[in-house]
């Protein structure tokens, strides 16, 4: 079936009319692609695609589905691959790949139109600009496949959408939109690192916070400082507990920095994010930071508490745009994370047990990260290569 496009203002109707057998020119749906990989097509030709810290990705099966019956109430309904991207907050932003069998494109469909609706209705007399693209999102459909977009950039998103399928650029093989010349690549197949200066990265120097810390002398620190060493010795006496071990430690301080602290969008802005949104004051004092500013503070949360810990600056989006990461090392070993891009949206505090299924990037190794678009200085930092610590503790 040729794909087309639904704004939400039209009636759901309409939507099964343009389904039913017959209705349109029968297209060729073949593809060598999977849903991920249609998605980031769909991705790399819009303005988003810039906006790597800000994105959250739904790629696993289980978060696949977990999103699927959650947000489009689609549990009745099998599916066979699926993708989602989204930026979380007051954007309506959001990009879905999903193949079912054929027969299961009209319910789908049908939920994605009532889904659009309510997110229009979401930021309706809140935010206009985001009401008016939920209201403007398409569905897009090609035999089994459906794609949910939501963007300013419609026909773009569109047009990379039909990309992947039939004779489309991108329907055989990898697009090289997404793969990297063999030039780029390290001998063990990551992306070779080149720094690429979008951001001052100099990493906040913490020893005169450390200090007063550890002494009880608070005599030297300046005001913002001062500010700093109290909001941190909070969050340390009401999500530690004395006994607890390294991992717990991590695991409780992880909890509340990827639930309490939010992305400063101003970082996307043409003034940019302040500086302290680079450093712990942003996300301690302020409540919001980027990556550096969620990395930086979890190092130093992490050196308050006793439990080995470096920051990483390096890049993301094949050296597109620099990004931040931390490293812990438990019971002798080296192990990755990353806050800023395991951020989740909670109206509540849930124990860090709860939590920790959701993380995509706790505890992982120095493969994972590279794998999922981390590029950074490979000699330069410990190698982090066992399995995730404390997984299902």
């Amino acid at each position: 079936m040729k794909p087309y496009f639904v704004p939400v203002r039209l009636a759901l109707l309409l939507a099964l009319v343009l389904l039913l057998p017959g209705c349109g020119k029968k297209e060729d749906a073949s593809t060598a692609q999977d849903a991920e990989t249609i998605l980031r097509v769909m991705l790399a030709e819009l303005a988003e695609y810039g906006e790597a810290d800000a994105l959250r990705w739904y790629l696993e099966p289980d978060d696949v589905d977990g999103y699927l019956k959650d947000c489009y109430k689609l549990g009745d309904i099998p599916w066979v691959d699926g993708a989602v991207v989204r930026i979380e907050g007051a954007r309506a932003f959001e990009l879905a790949v999903l193949r079912v069998d054929e027969d299961n494109v009209e319910p789908v469909v049908k939920a994605l139109q009532e889904y659009l609706v309510s997110r229009q209705a979401a930021f309706t007399g809140y935010f206009p600009e985001q009401a008016n693209m939920a209201e403007n999102g398409q569905i897009l459909t090609r035999g089994g496949w459906i794609a949910l977009d939501v963007c300013v950039e419609m026909e773009t998103a569109k047009n990379a959408f039909e990309s992947c399928f039939g004779n489309g650029v991108n329907a055989v093989g990898i697009p090289a939109v997404l793969g990297p010349e063999q030039e780029e690549l390290c001998s063990d197949g990551r992306l070779a690192y080149v720094d690429p200066r979008t951001d001052d990265m100099t990493v906040f120097d913490s020893a005169k916070i450390l200090a007063a810390w550890e002494s009880g002398d608070h005599s030297g620190l300046t005001q913002e400082e001062e500010a700093v060493l109290d909001a941190a010795g909070q969050v340390l006496k009401e999500w530690t507990k004395p006994g607890m071990g390294d991992y717990e430690k991590e695991l409780a301080v992880y909890c509340w920095l990827t639930t309490h602290v939010d992305y400063d969008w101003s970082h996307y802005t043409k003034r940019g994010a302040p500086r302290t949104s680079y450093e712990p004051y942003g996300p301690l004092v302020e409540g919001k930071g980027v990556c550096l500013g969620y990395a930086t503070t979890f190092q130093l949360l992490m050196d308050m508490a006793e439990v080995e810990c470096m920051t990483v600056v390096g890049a993301s989006f094949r050296n597109q745009g620099n990004h931040a990461w931390n490293m812990v090392q438990l019971d002798g070993t080296w192990y990755c994370l990353d806050p800023t891009w395991d951020h989740i949206n909670v109206d509540q505090d849930y124990p860090p047990e709860e939590l920790r299924p959701m993380y995509r990037y706790f505890n992982v190794t120095s493969d994972y990260m590279a794998f999922t678009d981390h590029q950074w200085d490979y000699d330069s930092v410990p190698e982090a290569a066992a399995e995730d610590y404390g997984q299902g503790t």
